[in-house]
């Protein structure tokens, strides 16, 4: 019975209880759900319950109402889930609600989660969406970050040589004599405020291969795509060529089969 119920719900099993989590939709929570969920904990939760790190809610039951709180929870569109070697819920920051925000990375984290939350991979898999550069969801520290960012450019013919861009660049990206962006931008897009020569393009770029922890190791940038669907497209490849090949967790299997092998994998995908 425990094997079971581990396998099909992601459960956490102890001596003497269950621990379950409840799988969280990106972005927000409705009141009917919270009022359910404070229901459960007081019924079934021993009144109290822990918020993860991946923004869902836990909390121990005994293995007997199991079948109640999973009736109660689903009522209410509330799934039992993310645990163990699947893609677990997909993290996001508050999106279009921040006024730095240079995308909707809420809608994006909610089609990632529905489309690949829960699927069974060699390891944990673990998905952020930051809707800019400031990285509030530490993008680039999970196995698959997604940023929404500018990609930024001089156009020489506006540019009259005051030079002042390259104090303003806190990252000393900008080659003001040159006129060229430096690869260490990291796509904020404040210098075109500061000059109608700075021009901005907006895409979402995908790093793979990070990880927090004890041991943290920062992702490689894969590719930047200037539309959702792509972004989609990029992931379940990620996935697919992962589901394969892999053993360990991305960042091994990214080490392993290259970043460069791994791009233009990608890059064929996309082209056809």
């Amino acid at each position: 019975m425990h094997c079971n119920v581990n396998l099909k719900y992601g459960v956490i099993m102890k001596k003497d209880c269950y621990t379950i989590r409840i799988s969280l939709k990106p972005g927000f929570i409705n009141a009917e759900q919270l009022r359910a969920i404070a229901d459960v904990i007081e019924r079934y939760g021993k009144d109290k319950a822990h918020i993860t790190t991946r923004q869902g809610i836990e909390f121990d039951i005994s293995p007997e109402n199991f079948k109640d709180v999973n009736d109660i929870l689903k009522k209410v569109g509330l799934n039992i889930g993310s645990t163990g070697n699947r893609v677990r819920q997909v993290v996001s920051c508050i999106g279009l609600r921040c006024y730095n925000a240079i995308g909707d990375s809420v809608s994006l984290a909610r089609r990632i989660h529905e489309e690949f939350e829960g699927i069974w991979v060699p390891k944990k898999v673990k998905i952020n969406v930051s809707g800019c550069p400031n990285s509030c969801t530490y993008h680039k520290f999970c196995d698959i970050g997604v940023c929404y960012r500018y990609k930024i450019s001089i156009d020489k013919n506006l540019c009259n040589n005051c030079g002042k861009c390259k104090d303003f660049c806190d990252v000393n990206a900008i080659d003001w004599e040159n006129k060229v962006i430096h690869e260490n931008c990291i796509g904020e897009g404040r210098c075109t405020a500061l000059c109608n020569s700075f021009k901005a393009e907006r895409v979402i770029s995908i790093f793979v291969g990070g990880k927090g922890g004890r041991i943290w190791k920062e992702g490689k940038e894969l590719i930047s795509l200037k539309n959702e669907e792509d972004v989609l497209l990029v992931i379940d490849e990620i996935l697919l060529s992962y589901s394969k090949f892999g053993h360990g967790r991305i960042t091994d299997f990214v080490d392993s089969v290259g970043i460069e092998n791994l791009r233009q994998t990608i890059i064929k995908k996309l082209k056809n």
